[in-house]
């Protein structure tokens, strides 16, 4: 006997996540919970949110934290850990709770969304015109992955010492290692 699986609707996965406790992403019928991180996880995503204020403070560029909803198109919404738009923001709906066009985002991996964050959502993220920069923090360790969009596709840089520092080309700014782990220990 076949088993039936039933396809959630955009408006049921508004209607949920709106009413929810947690938040959810939606990949094409499927309902993801995103439960709230560890320590270190929330340490990390709140010292890159701070690096990046800093880094475009004196440009057009607005950082959004983990509560903004992207949509990648009619059927995927992901709530990245942050978010950043360069020039003037572009909202899905008027409660200005559903982002169009990120220029870049940031994702902090944890144990159980690893794979997720460091193969899925690069696609995923590939697919939204706008993005032109998508930074991966790994939450065990000193590891960021800086993928950046060319005409033949992401192109890749990594970096693993605290006293790494890496231009965020499409933001016209710099980001230190050292500024996102400070207060954060890790394994060695």
């Amino acid at each position: 006997m076949a088993v039936e699986t039933r396809q959630m609707t955009v408006e049921e996965y508004l209607a949920i996540d709106e009413a929810s406790e947690i938040q959810h992403e939606f990949i094409d019928g499927e309902l993801i919970p995103m439960p709230g991180g560890s320590g270190p996880h929330n340490a990390i995503v709140a010292r890159a949110i701070g690096a990046l204020l800093g880094a475009v403070d004196d440009s057009d560029c607005t950082v959004f934290a983990s509560q903004m909803r992207v949509q990648v198109d009619e059927t995927r919404y992901l709530y990245p850990d942050a978010s950043v738009v360069c020039g003037e923001p572009d909202y899905a709906d008027d409660n200005e709770v559903i982002l169009l066009n990120p220029t870049a985002v940031v994702e902090v991996t944890s144990p159980s969304s690893i794979e997720r964050d460091r193969v899925r959502k690069v696609e995923l993220y590939g697919d939204i015109p706008s993005v032109q920069g998508y930074l991966i923090l790994d939450q065990e360790r000193v590891f960021a992955q800086w993928c950046t969009r060319s005409e033949s596709g992401w192109h890749l840089r990594q970096f693993s010492n605290l006293s790494d520092e890496f231009a965020l080309e499409p933001l016209g700014c710099t980001l230190r290692l050292a500024d996102v782990y400070r207060v954060v220990t890790l394994q060695a």
